[in-house]
C-alpha cells in the first residue's frame, strides 16, 4: 500500500503508525510536541526580551523553518555555504552564519542575494583580520552594494574559532571598522556550549566565558568600532541559553543592543542531553518567575522499528543501528510499555535490547527516543509528522 502513496499524498490516506504496516525504522515527529516547544520558546524569549535565530542545522527541515519564523524567530542561523544556499532558496529573509565564510564564491553569493532583495539580512562572523580581508578582496571587485555584516567572534582558550583575549579582540574589531563601505562590524558573537567536565564545572566555565564575552562588547563600544545603529549580540547553543541571557542582557553600552538566541535543539528535545540540560537549567531558574519553573520542552522526535531476533534469553536484536539513530551523546532509550529494557549496543543497522524482564516476540514494534537531536536528522531525508494517536498528518523532507 505505501508504495502508492506519495509524499503530497499522505495527508489523504489516513494512515496511522500503529495500523499500517511501516517499513522499519521510520522516524516520528510528534506535531503536538514541536508546536508546544516552539511556543515555550516564544514566550520565554518574549519575557526575556531577546531574539531567536534557531541554529537550522539541527532539523534542515524548511517546513520546520517555517513554523519558527511564523512563532516570531527573527532569523535562522546556518553552519556552512550549502545551508546558507539552502535557505535562500527557500526564502529565509535573515541570517546569521554561526562559521566563518571564506571562500569567494560564497562571499559572492551573500553580495549578490544583499544587492537582488533588499529583505535580506546577512550576518557573518570573523576572528581575524585576514578573514574580514577575504571579505573585502571579494566585495571590492564587485559593484557597490549594502555592506556585509560581520560580527566578531570571541572564543574559548582550548576551543574552536574565536579570538581568544579581549586585547586580540579590539585590535582585529580595529581594522575591521577602518574597511568602511563594505564591512559593518555589527556586533559580537560566541558560543558556549563547548565545556566539558562534571555539568556545575560546565556552569561555572560558561559564566566565566560570558564575562570575557561582555568585556569584549564593551570595549570595542569604548573604543567606537561598531557600526553605526544597534549593536548585536548573540550565542546560546540549546544547554546554557538562561545563563546567555543573563550575560548579554546585562551588557551596557552606549547604544542600543539586540541580544540573539541561536539555539535549535529545542523545538524537538530529547530523551537524554538536552533532557538533562533541561533539568539544570530548572533547577537554575527555581526561585525566579521564568516559564521553565512550570514547564519545560517535550521530546518529539521518535523512531519506531521492531524486534528482529531473540537469539539468547534476555537480549532482542532490533532493526535499529549507528546509521538510523544518533549515538554521540547516549544510546537511544525505549519508551512507555518498554521503558525497563536498555539499549545497550548499536551496530550499523543493529540495536541490541537488554530486556530486564520485559517480554517480546519477533515483529514486536518498539519505540525509542534519542539523545541529541542534530545528528538523528542527518540520518533521515523523510520524518513522518504525527498526532497524538500517530495518525500521519504530513511528512518532513530535510535537506542535508
Amino acid at each position: 500500500m505505501l508504495e502508492s502513496v506519495t509524499i503530497g499524498d499522505v495527508p489523504k490516506h489516513g494512515l496511522n503508525l500503529l495500523k499500517q504496516a511501516f517499513p522499519a525504522p521510520v522516524a516520528v515527529l510528534r506535531d503536538s510536541a514541536i508546536r508546544a516547544n516552539i511556543d515555550l520558546m516564544r514566550r520565554y524569549t518574549q519575557s526575556a526580551g531577546v531574539e531567536l535565530a534557531p541554529h537550522g542545522k539541527t532539523t534542515m527541515a524548511p517546513q520546520l523553518f517555517a513554523l519558527q519564523l511564523a512563532a516570531g524567530a527573527w532569523g535562522i542561523t546556518c553552519a556552512t555555504a550549502a545551508h546558507l544556499r539552502l535557505y535562500r532558496r527557500f526564502g529565509v529573509p535573515r541570517i546569521v552564519m554561526a562559521n566563518q565564510l571564506l571562500d569567494a564564491d560564497s562571499v559572492q553569493f551573500v553580495a549578490r542575494q544583499l544587492a537582488e532583495d533588499p529583505g535580506f539580512e546577512f550576518y557573518g562572523i570573523v576572528d581575524s583580520v585576514a578573514g574580514a580581508r577575504r571579505y573585502f578582496d571579494v566585495l571590492s571587485k564587485l559593484p557597490r552594494s549594502r555592506p556585509v555584516n560581520l560580527l566578531l567572534e570571541v572564543g574559548a582558550m582550548g576551543g574552536r574559532t574565536g579570538l581568544r583575549t579581549v586585547t586580540d579582540a579590539v585590535a582585529v574589531a580595529r581594522e575591521i571598522a577602518g574597511i568602511q563601505g563594505y564591512l559593518r562590524l555589527a556586533g559580537i558573537e560566541a558560543f558556549e556550549g563547548i565545556f566539558g567536565g562534571t555539568p556545575r564545572e560546565a556552569e561555572t566555565h560558561v559564566a566565566s566565558f560570558m564575562e570575557r564575552v561582555s568585556e569584549v562588547a564593551r570595549q570595542c563600544d569604548s573604543a567606537g568600532v561598531f557600526a553605526p545603529g544597534e549593536v548585536v549580540l548573540t550565542a546560546g547553543g540549546s544547554a546554557f541559553f538562561d545563563q546567555v541571557v543573563k550575560a548579554l542582557k546585562g551588557i551596557q553600552l552606549s547604544r542600543p543592543t539586540r541580544v540573539v538566541l541561536r539555539s535549535g535543539c529545542y523545538i524537538t528535545h530529547d530523551h537524554g542531553f538536552y533532557a538533562a540540560a533541561l533539568e539544570r537549567l530548572r533547577e537554575r531558574s527555581a526561585g525566579s518567575d521564568s516559564v521553565f519553573v512550570g514547564e519545560g520542552f517535550v521530546p518529539a522526535l521518535e523512531l519506531w522499528t521492531t524486534v528482529q531476533s531473540l537469539p539468547e534469553p534476555g537480549l532482542a536484536i532490533i532493526a535499529l543501528g549507528k546509521r538510523d539513530v544518533s549515538f554521540d551523546l547516549g544510546l537511544p532509550v525505549p519508551l512507555r510499555q518498554h521503558a525497563q529494557a536498555e539499549v545497550i549496543r548499536l551496530n550499523d543497522h543493529h540495536g541490541y535490547l537488554k530486556l530486564n524482564g520485559l517480554q517480546l516476540a519477533v515483529g514486536d514494534p518498539v519505540a525509542v527516543g534519542i539523545s541529541h537531536p542534530c545528528t538523528t536528522f542527518d540520518r533521515w531525508e523523510y520524518l513522518y509528522l504525527v498526532d497524538d494517536q500517530y495518525n500521519v498528518l504530513s511528512v518532513v523532507r530535510t535537506f542535508f
